[in-house]
């Protein structure tokens, strides 16, 4: 199941790195989005994609795959 969920963040990272400036046009909804997967795929963990909406300027959270770390931190024993 872990698999399932690592990749699900990897295809959300890569989008957001790709065309996340286009696939969300509005600032902060790219956070919004990637905070309400993430909360649903690790639970409480998945608040940490918050910390994407640091960057106001939408320049630099693309190249931080926050939601692929998070399934990292989460990967079972």
């Amino acid at each position: 199941m872990w698999i399932q969920k690592l990749i699900i963040c990897l295809i959300y990272d890569f989008l957001d790195f790709t065309v996340g400036r286009v696939l969300f046009p509005i600032p902060f909804i790219g956070e919004i989005v990637g905070c309400i997967i993430c909360i649903q795929l690790f639970g409480e963990d998945g608040v940490l994609y918050g910390l994407e909406a640091i960057d106001v300027t939408e320049q630099i959270d693309g190249f931080i795959p926050t939601a692929t770390i998070i399934a990292l931190k989460n990967k079972p024993n």
